[in-house]
């Protein structure tokens, strides 16, 4: 690592989150990324257990196109994906984790 101040940001950091304020800082924002892989997990072996059939592939979509979403941090297509997923499997846990990534209170 380079020498200087360290800055490690943790949690959700949407938005500008440059607080980089001189030329020997270092900042580091640390993403929820072992969370996020987390949730995402826990999404499909929702899906895996709540669905079947035609209903369970097109949850599938929708979570991958939410992963996608997340990973671009496009947040009105991750609320219109959430949208999706609920209404089919309700308030679960991964959805709400999920939901939480992208600052978003179902």
């Amino acid at each position: 690592m380079e020498s200087g101040r360290n800055i490690i940001i943790g949690g959700n950091v949407s938005g500008n989150n440059n607080i980089n304020t001189g030329e020997d800082a270092v900042q580091i924002n640390k993403s929820q990324q072992g969370l996020s892989e987390q949730a995402f997990e826990q999404l499909f072996k929702d899906i895996s257990e709540k669905c079947n059939g035609a209903t369970s592939e097109q949850m599938k979509f929708f979570a991958e196109k939410l992963q996608e979403a997340y990973q671009k941090q496009d947040k009105e297509e991750g609320k219109k994906l959430l949208g999706f997923l609920k209404g089919t499997l309700g308030n679960i846990g991964s959805i709400a984790s999920i939901a939480s990534l992208f600052g978003i209170v179902l």
